[in-house]
């Protein structure tokens, strides 16, 4: 404001402060009321974050109950856990078993004899590891293996960088082949030991060594060596169930009772008792979890939200119709059924025991939840997040996308997946003995070359033992390995064929065999032979056309896009129908991005009312700005009657004076 501090000379009023006073009283109205909207909107958007947060901690909770999956979890526990321990997954049938440890599984291991140093050079080489079940005789001597097919055929070379008992102990380590190596001094020298990294008769092995150096020969252990002893033959655990003998190559067995791991540690003279039970405390407690963070979040919303009566206050948020649309659709999603779970046990929230108070908080009821789960737990957990619940069987649930709808899809299979595979021709019979110098040949699996190969020199009784040979040979291939490729060999006894099939299903799934050295193509039929390539299942998910891939099929299109199932068994026609749930959670979760996203409600009308406050400070400025004018005005006003004033108060003295010399005068 201009300067007034000159005014009221000429008149002799407090001409500063009447216009203060005046300016002050215009001003006054206008701004009470922005003072007023300042303080509403700040209060507003202060509420505003409030609910914010408060629901985006609950949609925290509603994000970690829709990815929880499962909620029931199963118990196992043992009489004598000492001796055998035991852990159940959620697929394992609740009951009770004797277990009786006989014996424990161990690794097989050989050693070397003496050697005087561990750092001389033994010569250069290739050792060639083959697993199975080592048959020797009373004194340890090699005369046999029953080759493991599974196991792939590992081969080292030896160079002048690792040539020595110490270099071929690291060689071997590093080389992952499922051996051990170590160096033990027992007093008589340096012993190189090979211990399998795995227990079980058929994890055993034996090492062939191809090397013109007499030091690398004695680490070999096969049929013909004799300066490596069998310190340790590979063995299976026995273990007796509820009366029957069982073995198992490990001492970790999970394939004994559906869903339950055993872990046997010593032997018992009596059988421990196993029992498996259910425990439903983790969905309890997930649960409760939620009720939780519902009422608190909903208690939040009622205290910025209430009115009293008696006093006449109101919550910052009394009458916020987007607050009243929020708690609207909360309570909508959480009281709707899952249309997609009609038929089962369990549809909604209430079914499970999350029931709605009278003041609209939640509360549970446990007891409802324990009989929910225990009548159709699939359904509980479908309840809560994406699940798909097969009905049917030859094939299971994958996984879904965001685009994928709620609701009950059919499975049809027209044609199941292939895999690639190669029949060889006829061969000439067994025994068979394949000649050293022409028994090499590569293969291409799903379009990955393999290195050279060179099948063991010797003679094999039969087809299965020479198929299980090449297939431990081309599983070998480091190549294969790399690329994660790999073949089932067999030997079909009816037609005296070899067929070697990918281990991939589908249409990039294929086997061809090349460079099949001339001897070795004939013997065996390589030479010869046809190639099928695989193919992909092809089927229908709702009736829609879905796009196969190997064993998956995946709909692409409408309320199926995304939706992967993967046909796994042997038929086809109708395998049932799949039901795919996006769950309660999903709904709400929804809900609360569409007030709590970027450009969510809550956030919006925030925006609002920040843009707002934005304008009242605008409206300040325009004020101020009258109010300067307004001061200048009235200071106009007051200067032209100070100066009227002024020149009255002049021409009264002057009059004055005048007077006064007229009656001076007359009295003369």
């Amino acid at each position: 404001m201009g300067s007034i501090s000159s005014l009221g000379i000429g008149s002799g009023l407090d001409v500063r402060n009447l216009v203060q006073q005046l300016v002050d009283a215009e001003r006054a109205p206008q701004e009470n009321r922005i003072d007023r909207q300042q303080e509403r909107y700040e209060t507003e958007i202060s509420a505003l974050g409030q609910v914010l947060n408060g629901l985006s901690g609950f949609r925290e909770t509603v994000q970690e109950l829709g990815r929880q999956g499962s909620f029931e979890t199963v118990e196992a526990t043992s009489s004598n856990s000492g001796a055998v321990g035991a852990s159940a997954d959620a697929g394992a049938e609740p009951g009770s078993y004797d277990i009786q440890v006989n014996s424990l599984a161990r690794a097989h291991s050989v050693a070397t004899d003496a050697f005087e140093s561990r750092d001389s050079a033994l010569g250069t080489g290739t050792l060639t590891f083959r697993f199975g079940t080592v048959e020797a005789d009373e004194d340890g001597n090699v005369t046999g293996l029953a080759q493991n097919a599974e196991r792939a055929t590992r081969s080292i070379e030896i160079d002048p960088s690792n040539d020595t008992l110490t270099g071929i102990r690291d060689a071997v380590n590093s080389a992952g082949i499922g051996v051990r190596a170590s160096i033990i001094n027992d007093g008589s020298g340096e012993r190189l030991v090979f211990s399998s990294s795995e227990t079980g008769a058929d994890n055993g092995f034996l090492v062939d060594v191809d090397s013109a150096s007499a030091g690398l020969n004695r680490l070999a252990f096969n049929q013909d060596s004799t300066a490596t002893e069998l310190t340790r033959a590979g063995r299976d655990a026995s273990l007796t169930v509820d009366g029957l003998t069982v073995t198992r190559p490990g001492n970790s067995v999970s394939d004994l009772i559906d869903g339950v791991t055993l872990e046997l540690r010593e032997t018992m003279e009596a059988p421990a008792r196993i029992d498996i039970s259910r425990d439903s405390s983790g969905a309890e407690e997930a649960i409760a979890g939620f009720v939780e963070a519902y009422n608190q979040m909903l208690g939040q919303i009622n205290e910025l939200t209430r009115f009293d009566p008696e006093s006449g206050q109101a919550g910052p948020l009394n009458g916020n119709a987007t607050i009243r649309n929020l708690v609207s659709q909360l309570r909508t999603s959480l009281t709707a059924p899952v249309d997609a779970l009609e038929g089962r046990a369990v549809r909604a929230l209430s079914d499970i025991g999350v029931l709605t108070a009278s003041d609209g908080t939640l509360e549970l009821d446990e007891q409802r939840l324990e009989n929910a789960l225990a009548a159709d737990p699939d359904a509980v957990a479908a309840l809560f997040s994406p699940t798909g619940i097969v009905e049917g069987s030859g094939f299971g649930f994958d996984s879904s996308r965001s685009a994928t709808h709620s609701g009950r899809y059919a499975v049809e299979v027209s044609s199941l997946a292939t895999r690639g595979s190669f029949t060889g021709a006829a061969t000439s019979g067994f025994p068979m003995t394949i000649e050293e110098g022409d028994n090499s040949f590569r293969i291409s699996v799903d379009g990955v070359l393999s290195g050279e190969l060179s099948l063991r020199p010797g003679t094999y009784e039969s087809g299965d033992e020479l198929a299980g040979a090449l297939q431990a040979l081309v599983n070998g291939s480091e190549a294969l390995q790399e690329a994660e490729r790999g073949v089932g060999v067999r030997f079909d006894a009816e037609t005296g064929r070899f067929v070697v099939t990918s281990q991939r299903y589908g249409s990039e799934s294929e086997v061809s065999l090349v460079d099949v050295d001339a001897a070795l193509g004939t013997a065996l039929g390589l030479s010869g032979g046809s190639t099928a390539a695989g193919t992909d299942v092809q089927g229908t998910i709702n009736g829609v056309e879905a796009e196969g891939f190997g064993q998956y099929l995946t709909g692409q299109t409408g309320a199926i896009d995304g939706l992967k199932l993967k046909v796994d068994g042997n038929q086809t026609g109708h395998l049932g129908e799949v039901i795919f749930s996006r769950g309660t959670m999903s709904r709400l979760d929804e809900v609360l991005h569409n007030f709590t996203g970027y450009e969510g409600l809550l956030r919006n009308q925030t925006e609002t009312l920040s843009g707002r406050l934005e304008r009242l400070e605008q409206d300040r400025e325009n004020l101020d700005r009258r109010m300067s004018q307004v001061e200048a005005r009235y200071v106009a006003q007051f200067s032209a009657m100070d100066q009227m004033v002024a020149q009255m108060n002049e021409t009264s003295r002057f009059l004055s004076q005048q007077l006064e010399t007229l009656n001076s005068g007359n009295n003369r």
